[in-house]
């Protein structure tokens, strides 16, 4: 019986879509699914895969990360050595340690780098570049990377830097994407969720995501605090983080009321509150520059929202959306031209629908369709 085992230690609808093009492609008897958890956000595994519960990754801070990695990995080790040799793996790099699985088993392996470590750690400053185990770790990379029946980024800037552990023509680039029929553009009136926090009558920046202290979204509270002039703009910080108490608490130093600071919307409520956003905010570490693409990108531009990134200019992100004209890039310390950005959407609604409409056009390439990208 031939088996494909697939391991990712948080599983969303990208990884769902995966699993679910592998199911459907017919090539293999059995699909597994090794995960902590699952969020079924459209996407819903077929009932055909057997899925492997392990620990949840839990991010609250360094020691319950690197808690988690360590017990998933020692799980996922036990679970690939007690299977047969008609076993094939397709890797992601979560947990981080998962890339050394195949150091101790011989099953053909596929890799699909979300993040690249250790060079993710260098650049957050956990471990240091000429260090004794960022040097063993890159070697170990090589090695594996070069090894791997299948190797698979999600932009071409991460590209360039897995080029460094292997040749460039090994790397295939697939794009991430978002459910265009899940995430819809929705009209102010018919929008659930402005019209339970009042704010149809507003123009809306949103930042919707993960609060970690490597993503700058209090610098939005600083700028919301330079617009405050501005009552018809309002700022709306959604999700959970270490950040988010640096934020809450700057909306309490500014004595601002143009922030709403909210948890996670349930999933009935997502494509509304995704939807409310004439401005929604993408950030990205300038010391990660080509290490990650923000999953988020996508569903803003499902919505059809305008983008304002914090990002290198230099970066992917930035150049797809200045080419693209879907919004503007900056540096997160020009407080000011940031603001000038916002209050101009504000004041030509003609830009700002160009902006909109280009997104919307432009979701359509980065559709559900690309999981099957993945198969070979």
């Amino acid at each position: 019986m031939k088996t494909m085992l697939f391991v990712n230690q948080s599983s969303g609808y990208l990884m769902i879509d995966i699993v679910n093009a592998f199911v459907k492609s017919g090539k293999y008897d059995k699909i597994e699914l090794f995960t902590g958890e699952i969020n079924i956000r459209p996407s819903v595994p077929d009932s055909s895969v057997h899925i492997i519960k392990t620990i949840k990754y839990n991010k609250k801070n360094i020691v319950t990360r690197l808690f988690s990695w360590v017990i998933a990995f020692l799980h996922l080790l036990f679970v690939v050595l007690k299977r047969g040799m008609k076993y094939e793996l397709f890797l992601v790099t979560n947990p981080p340690l998962t890339t050394f699985i195949p150091l101790f088993s011989k099953k053909p392996y596929s890799l699909l780098i979300f993040d690249l470590y250790p060079d993710s750690l260098f650049s957050q400053g956990f471990i240091k570049k000429d260090s004794i185990l960022s040097r063993w770790w890159c070697k170990k990379n090589r090695k594996i990377f070069s090894n791997a029946k299948h190797l698979f980024t999600i932009s071409n800037d991460m590209k360039k830097n897995v080029a460094q552990y292997v040749d460039e023509d090994k790397v295939t680039v697939v794009s991430n994407w978002a459910h265009n029929e899940h995430l819809l553009p929705v009209k102010k009136e018919d929008n659930l969720f402005l019209k339970n926090h009042g704010l149809q009558d507003k123009f809306i920046v949103l930042y919707s995501g993960n609060m970690g202290m490597s993503h700058d979204i209090d610098v939005i509270v600083d700028v919301a605090n330079k617009l405050k002039y501005r009552d018809d703009i309002n700022y709306i910080f959604i999700g959970n983080g270490a950040k988010k108490a640096i934020v809450e608490n700057k909306i309490k130093k500014y004595n601002l009321t143009n922030c709403l600071v909210l948890p996670y919307q349930s999933q009935e409520i997502l494509p509304y509150s995704m939807g409310a956003a004439d401005i929604s905010v993408v950030t990205t570490d300038v010391n990660q520059t080509g290490l990650s693409v923000p999953s988020k990108t996508y569903s803003y531009l499902s919505v059809g929202s305008a983008l304002l990134c914090l990002a290198d200019i230099n970066s992917e992100l930035a150049n797809m959306v200045i080419n693209n004209e879907i919004g503007g890039c900056f540096d997160s310390r020009k407080i000011d031209d940031i603001a000038i950005f916002i209050a101009n959407l504000v004041d030509n609604p003609r830009l700002l629908n160009s902006y909109k409409s280009n997104s919307r056009k432009l979701s359509e390439s980065f559709t559900p369709e690309n999981a099957k990208k993945y198969l070979y």
